[in-house]
C-alpha cells in the first residue's frame, strides 16, 4: 500500500515538474511573444493570449507585455509613493503606469506656460511580437513618453496664451492633435486612446495678469448680464401688464357674457314658470270638472239605484207574502201595555200567537188556517 501511495505520488510530482518545464501560461491581463532559442526557429510572428501554450524551458523564450492600458502622466503632483518616475506592475513586472513631470513649452505669443498632460495608450492588438522584434520590450514606454513629449509641443505651441485658457478652443486642439500622435506612435506598435490637458498654468506675474483680466472680463460678462436682465425684466413687465389688461378685457367680456346668459335664462325660467302654473290651473280645473261631473253621475247612479230599491221593495211587499212580512214586523213591534180578554167571546185572538195575530193585522185567514178576525174586544 505505501509503495503504491508513493508512485501516484512521484507521478504527480513528475507531471508538475513536466507541466513546469514544457507548458507556459498566458494570464488575461498578459500578451505572451514566444521566441526560438534553438533551432533557428526565431521569433513566433504572432500574439499569444490567454492561455497554456507548448514552451519547453531551454528551448524557448518568453516575453509578456501588459494588455491593460498605460497610463503617461507629465503632471505637478507626485504619487503617494514619491518620486518623479513611479510605475504599477502588472502580475509578471511590466509598467502600466508612470509619472513624469508637468510638460513646459512656450505659446504663440511667447509665454512661458506649465501643462499638466496625461496620455492613455495601449499595445496595438497583435503586434506586441513586432515590439519585441524591434527590441523594444523594455525601451518602448520611454520611446512613447519621448514622441508625446514632442508632438505636443509642436502642436500645441500654436496656440496663444488665451487659447489654452479658452475649454473649448483646447479641447479642439487636442482633438487635432490625438491623430497626429498616434501616427508618430505607430512605428512602436502602440495606439493612444485620448489626450487630457488637466491644468494649464502661467508664471506668477503672468497669471496675476490673467486674473485681473479674466476678473475684469468676468465683471463685464456679469455687467452685460445685468443689462440684458433689465432689458428682459421690461420686457416681462410690458409682458405681464398686457396678459393683465388682456385678462381684464376677457374677464369683462365673460362677466358681460354670464349676465346675458343669467338674464336669457331667467326670462326662459320664468316663462316655464308661467306655463308651469297656467298648466296646472288648467289640469287642476279639468281634474275639478272631471270629478264635479263623475260625483254628479256617481250620485245619479246611487239614486236611480235607491229608487230601484224602492220600487222592488215596494214590488215586493205588496205581494201577499210581503204583506205577511209586514204583518209579521208590525206584530213583533208591537207593544200592547194592556189587554182586556173576554172568555165569553171565542173570537178574540191569543197575543201570543203572531200568526193569528198577523192574520188579524192583514185581513186575511191566518197562516195556520184559522179565520181571520175582524176586531171585536177592546184593545
Amino acid at each position: 500500500m505505501s509503495r503504491t501511495i508513493g508512485v501516484v505520488a512521484g507521478l504527480v510530482v513528475a507531471f508538475a515538474v513536466l507541466s513546469v518545464a514544457l507548458f507556459v501560461r498566458v494570464k488575461p491581463m498578459d500578451i505572451g511573444v514566444r521566441q526560438a532559442l534553438l533551432g533557428g526557429g526565431g521569433l513566433t510572428k504572432h500574439d499569444f493570449t490567454t492561455g497554456t501554450y507548448w514552451g519547453i524551458t531551454g528551448v524557448h523564450r518568453w516575453n509578456f507585455l501588459p494588455r491593460r492600458t498605460h497610463f503617461l502622466h507629465f503632471c505637478e503632483s507626485k504619487p503617494v509613493s514619491g518620486g518623479d518616475v513611479i510605475g504599477s506592475l502588472t502580475e509578471r513586472g511590466a509598467e502600466t503606469t508612470r509619472f513624469y513631470p508637468p510638460m513646459e513649452l512656450r505659446t504663440k505669443d511667447n509665454n512661458q506656460t506649465t501643462i499638466d498632460v496625461t496620455v492613455p495608450f495601449r499595445i496595438k492588438e497583435g503586434e506586441a511580437w513586432m515590439i519585441v522584434d524591434l527590441g523594444l520590450r523594455s525601451s518602448y514606454y520611454e520611446r512613447v513618453k519621448s514622441t508625446v513629449e514632442n508632438v505636443l509641443r509642436a502642436q500645441l505651441s500654436q496656440l496663444s496664451s488665451e487659447d489654452l485658457q479658452d475649454t473649448d478652443k483646447r479641447l479642439k486642439r487636442t482633438a487635432e492633435v490625438l491623430p497626429m500622435l498616434n501616427d508618430e506612435l505607430a512605428g512602436f506598435h502602440v495606439v493612444a486612446e485620448s489626450l487630457l490637458i488637466r491644468r494649464v498654468a502661467f508664471p506668477p506675474d503672468y497669471e496675476a495678469k490673467l486674473q485681473a483680466k479674466q476678473l475684469l472680463t468676468q465683471q463685464a460678462l456679469l455687467d452685460g448680464a445685468l443689462a440684458l436682465q433689465a432689458e428682459q425684466e421690461q420686457v416681462t413687465n410690458s409682458i405681464e401688464q398686457q396678459i393683465g389688461a388682456a385678462i381684464k378685457a376677457k374677464s369683462a367680456q365673460w362677466d358681460k357674457k354670464l349676465q346675458e346668459l343669467e338674464s336669457e335664462y331667467e326670462v326662459t325660467i320664468a316663462g316655464i314658470r308661467a306655463e308651469t302654473m297656467t298648466y296646472e290651473s288648467r289640469v287642476k280645473a279639468e281634474g275639478d270638472a272631471e270629478k264635479v261631473s263623475l260625483e254628479a253621475e256617481g250620485q245619479l247612479a246611487i239614486d236611480r239605484a235607491q229608487a230601484l230599491r224602492d220600487q222592488l221593495r215596494n214590488e215586493i211587499l205588496n205581494t201577499r207574502g210581503g204583506r205577511i212580512w209586514l204583518a209579521l214586523e208590525a206584530a213583533g213591534n208591537l207593544n200592547v201595555p194592556k189587554v182586556t180578554l173576554n172568555s165569553n167571546d171565542p173570537r178574540v185572538p191569543l197575543v201570543i200567537d203572531l200568526a193569528e195575530l198577523a192574520g188579524l193585522l192583514v185581513g186575511s185567514p191566518a197562516v195556520g188556517g184559522a179565520p181571520a178576525a175582524d176586531g171585536g174586544g177592546d184593545g
